[in-house]
């Protein structure tokens, strides 16, 4: 329908032509149907601009001669002056482009224009220049939009015909419809006219080449570009860039995790071209990469202002092993641990927490490296100067728990200032394993000063300094030989360890506790908790080791069995025990001796001797004794010896009698005799 409107209005244009001015291109002539009626059958309006390009519905006419298209694009580059005449009298312009009074002179008729010379020239020429500024296909060219129906979206380029746009070609990411009367618009030229003789417009083609460019442009450039993230999808996100749709990895979409994604969604953000290939169509951004880049920008031109000795304010955001880091303002700091007191700190969160804020001092910066680094006990004058003069040593002190270690507790002598109070130092009498036995968090103790090393940053606690020595008081009212009481303690496989008065503790060893020697382990005759009266041996004041007996409470039974048991004695013993190197026998309460492996009986072919049965009897003979080491060997092999041999003399001694011949003793008893004689006989 527009197209015959444009033929009637060419047709009727060239009919008349005698009669009116011919109007000139590009003011915004008003159609007109066939019988010259004055009312439009279009007004644009105040969204018209008469200015640039043809204004809509203007007839198809070849260009005048006397008129030629160089002035359209003269009268584009000025259109400020006939928009606002056209806005403030919107009717106005339609009367004046049918009489116009300066460009009706020159070809006013069809006579006056073929008289002048070289006219004929002069329209090919100026047909041929407006042909070469007409725009080529493929070329992107900004248009004003007329009209928006149904059928698309008009839109006049300054050409000689406008061109239709489908209107989904203007519809974004969001479903959002992007334009409206009168705006303008870049599009893609793909062809000049199609059969309805209008221009073939793409906004999406010229969309899309725009974001290639622009994205190709990011990517030389390291620059961000802006984007709006419209849908998810695997592994990540699309994101529209204006024309052209790249892919945001879902681990690209920020500097941290992020739990709520759909935050993001339908936001216009700036993103870091990170990959690009136009042969597959295929374009990965970075939102990750535009954040980190701000942040070192932003990081540099804060850290660009600071210098040491500044004091700035800053807020804790994490904490580690060794320090703390906090936000300066953009730019994350290190406080580390040991600037955070003058005191030890073992951990950040003893004296800060994230989210604290906290004033310290800038101690370093680092502009090519970007660090900085914190401060706070400089704040403070050291408080280790002159400690020396401010805790003497052997002076007493108070000082509150604040940890407990394996080794010993430390306390805070003031701000900034920690002992160290040992666990060997805590008790004179106690074996203290763990300072918690005795001490607890922000208990106030007195100790004693021991020793101070100011360079090194160290005092040395005591707290059982601070009472009277016990086992120098033990010894002042007791020596060596003395009977007291005290209780069993503790168990050891060497001893038993017993608190006598004044709490301080003595060894009974386990060769003290009985005179026989042959216990194994002192439970066999002491149990823990057990009240038993001991005889001071030996008092050690250089090591305050005090060495107890129990067994010297009794007579030495040894002295008597020195006497009782002489060498070659023939005992009946009680077996004890069986060793490797022989069998311990109880010779009576107190007494021991030991069968050597050598002086036991066995058997004929035997290597080693049957261990004895504990508790059996046996008959053996004292072959040595030393009272002094309290030891008696005996031996059975020795015993059946000298058995063997009395029992020979006892069956020889009647065949010694005077008047008793040979015959008289041969026969059936001298076969029997010699046979037990045979079987007597010592095995080797």
């Amino acid at each position: 329908m527009m197209v015959d409107e444009r033929r009637n209005a060419n047709t009727d244009h060239q009919q008349g032509s005698e009669k009116r001015p011919s109007p000139s291109i590009g003011e915004g002539t008003p159609l007109h149907d066939a019988e010259e009626s004055e009312s439009p059958l279009f007004i644009p309006g105040e969204k018209l601009d008469p200015v640039v390009g043809i204004g809509p519905g203007t007839p198809l006419k070849e260009p005048e001669p006397a008129e030629p298209p160089a002035p359209v694009r003269e009268i584009r580059e000025e259109p400020a002056e006939p928009v606002r005449e056209i806005r403030e009298e919107p009717v106005a312009p339609a009367m004046k482009v049918e009489t116009p009074a300066e460009p009706a002179a020159p070809d006013s008729t069809p006579e006056t224009a073929g008289d002048l010379p070289g006219q004929e020239e002069s329209f090919e020429q100026a047909l041929e220049q407006a042909m070469d500024q007409e725009p080529e296909p493929g070329e992107l060219i900004r248009g004003r939009v007329l009209r928006i129906d149904e059928e698309g979206v008009v839109v006049d380029i300054g050409s000689k015909s406008e061109g239709l746009i489908q209107r989904e070609e203007f519809i974004d990411a969001k479903g959002d419809f992007t334009t409206s009367v009168g705006e303008e618009v870049e599009v893609l030229l793909e062809r000049r006219e199609n059969r309805e003789g209008l221009l073939v417009l793409s906004k999406v083609k010229a969309d899309r080449r725009r974001g290639w460019n622009t994205a190709n442009a990011a990517l030389a450039n390291n620059s961000s570009l802006e984007g709006i993230i419209f849908k998810k999808c695997k592994g990540g996100f699309m994101v529209d860039l204006t024309g052209v749709q790249a892919f945001l990895p879902a681990s690209q979409l920020d500097v941290a995790p992020v739990k709520n994604v759909d935050e993001y969604l339908n936001q216009r953000l700036q993103f870091k071209v990170i990959k690009l290939n136009r042969e597959r169509g295929n374009i990965v951004v970075s939102r990750r990469n535009h954040l980190l880049e701000e942040r070192n920008r932003h990081r540099s031109s804060v850290i660009s202002k600071l210098t040491p000795g500044r004091l700035v304010h800053g807020i804790v955001k994490t904490l580690t092993n060794y320090g703390a880091f906090v936000d300066i303002g953009g730019a994350d700091a290190l406080l580390h641990v040991k600037d955070m007191a003058w005191s030890k700190v073992t951990h950040p969160r003893q004296v800060v927490s994230v989210g604290d804020e906290v004033e310290a001092l800038v101690l370093s910066v680092d502009q090519q490296a970007g660090k900085v680094a914190l401060g706070l006990k400089q704040k403070s004058e050291d408080p280790w100067m002159n400690i020396a003069a401010k805790y003497p040593q052997d002076s007493m002190v108070e000082g509150e728990v604040v940890s407990l270690t394996d080794f010993g507790a430390f306390l805070r002598l003031e701000m900034g200032v920690e002992g160290l109070l040992p666990v060997s130092e805590m008790s004179w009498t106690r074996r203290v394993r763990h300072p918690k036995e005795m001490l607890s968090l922000q208990d106030n103790v007195r100790v004693k000063v021991l020793a101070i090393d100011a360079e090194a940053k160290k005092i040395t606690l005591g707290l059982r300094q601070t009472e009277q020595e016990p086992f120098s008081l033990f010894t002042e009212n007791h020596k060596a030989g003395d009977v007291v009481a005290g209780e069993v303690k503790t168990l050891a496989k060497y001893g038993a360890f017993v608190e006598l008065t004044g709490g301080v503790t003595g060894l009974l060893h386990i060769s003290d506790l009985a005179w026989n020697g042959s216990l194994k382990h002192p439970e066999e005759v002491l149990k823990v908790g057990e009240r038993i009266e001991v005889k001071l041996l030996e008092i050690h004041a250089d090591t305050k080791k005090i060495s107890l007996g129990l067994k010297q409470l009794t007579t030495d039974p040894w002295v008597q069995a020195a006497k009782k048991y002489a060498v070659g004695t023939m005992v009946k013993t009680k077996v004890v025990r069986n060793t490797k190197f022989g069998v311990f026998v109880e010779l009576e309460p107190g007494v021991d001796g030991l069968i050597h492996v050598s002086q036991l009986e066995k058997a004929k072919g035997q290597k080693e001797p049957d261990p004895l049965p504990e508790g059996e009897f046996v008959e053996a003979k004292v072959i040595k004794i030393n009272l002094q080491e309290h030891k008696i060997g005996l031996s059975i092999r020795d015993a059946v010896t000298q058995q063997e041999a009395a029992e020979m003399k006892k069956y020889m001694s009647p065949f010694n009698k005077p008047g008793i011949s040979l015959g008289e003793v041969s026969g059936v008893k001298l076969e029997e005799l010699m046979k037990r004689i045979n079987q007597q006989e010592p095995q080797e």
